[in-house]
């Protein structure tokens, strides 16, 4: 049978400016320059007939068609590495190794990971926790999730999402909404997590109002804060990724409308570039920057 295909060089091309926003990352992934990047979409959107970006600037954001045919590039990609490992390399293939902070583990990757799965079964997972970020062994792990400012050197690193910190409490300790909210916060017992750039002390200073003493439980991690605060502990300043479960479910609201700009963010720091990582890596990477883009 003939298949009425594009080269897979221009799908390549397609699929990793679409990923990654623009033709200078993708270049960088598959090694080529922008300039062919450029090209190879260009021709790939002449043979269809129709545009597959819209080109902001120095971005490209995907068209209505663009964000149609893109799943369909990206499974089959998908399924023509499933299939050349399982033919060619089942006696060689090794699980993706990730590592990931307790807090973000728990409560962004958990709840997402049987979707992964269940849409690529073939696909062995190791997931390992840590309550500190440290430094990338890649004998124990390819990938690891971290959050801060991404000036590490001992892996390729790659930005996945910035968030905001909130002010969330149990239910029954919300305060009252209106310009006097942030004093309120400043009366109320409020939980302290040790060890992060975003503190109380940030949240009241960047709102112009006198840092208040101490005045609640100190613990070392997000998802502590989180439990303590849904059990009427006090208030808790996270982020928003780690807060959502909590909040979707009522456990916890918002104490203030304010919020604070992290000086951080989550990124993935890898064992090398992302061309470099095995088939089952480079889609698991893939879909993660995906979730926490989307």
């Amino acid at each position: 049978m003939a298949y009425n295909l594009p080269p897979l060089s221009w799908l390549r091309a397609f699929e990793a400016s679409a990923r990654l926003g623009n033709f200078t990352r993708a270049a960088e992934e598959l090694l080529i320059t922008p300039a062919a990047v450029s090209y190879q979409v260009r021709q790939l959107e002449q043979q269809l007939g129709y545009p597959l970006f819209d080109r902001v600037h120095r971005e490209v954001v995907l068209t209505r068609l663009g964000q149609t045919y893109l799943p369909s590039v990206e499974k089959a990609f998908s399924d023509l590495s499933i299939a050349t490992v399982s033919v060619f390399g089942e006696r060689h293939r090794k699980p993706v190794r990730f590592r990931c902070l307790n807090s973000f583990g728990h409560l962004w990757m958990i709840p997402r990971l049987k979707a992964f799965q269940d849409a690529h079964p073939g696909i062995d997972l190791q997931m390992i926790s840590a309550s500190w970020a440290e430094v990338l062994n890649p004998d124990l792990f390819d990938i690891d999730v971290r959050f801060g400012d991404g000036a590490w050197t001992d892996g390729a690193v790659e930005f996945l999402h910035n968030d905001p910190v909130i002010p969330v409490c149990h239910p029954d300790l919300a305060l009252d909404a209106g310009p006097r909210e942030v004093d309120a916060l400043a009366r109320a017992t409020r939980l302290d997590i040790m060890g992060v750039v975003d503190t109380w002390e940030s949240f009241f200073r960047s709102f112009g109002h006198a840092v208040p003493s101490r005045n609640g439980l100190q613990v070392d991690q997000s998802l502590s804060a989180l439990e303590l605060a849904a059990r009427g502990h006090g208030h808790a300043l996270v982020l928003e990724t780690l807060a959502q479960p909590y909040l979707e479910d009522g456990r916890l609201v918002r104490s203030s409308s304010r919020q604070l700009k992290s000086r951080h963010s989550y990124f993935l720091v890898t064992s090398g570039p992302l061309q470099a990582l095995s088939p089952d890596a480079q889609l698991f990477c893939n879909w993660m920057i995906r979730e926490m883009k989307g």
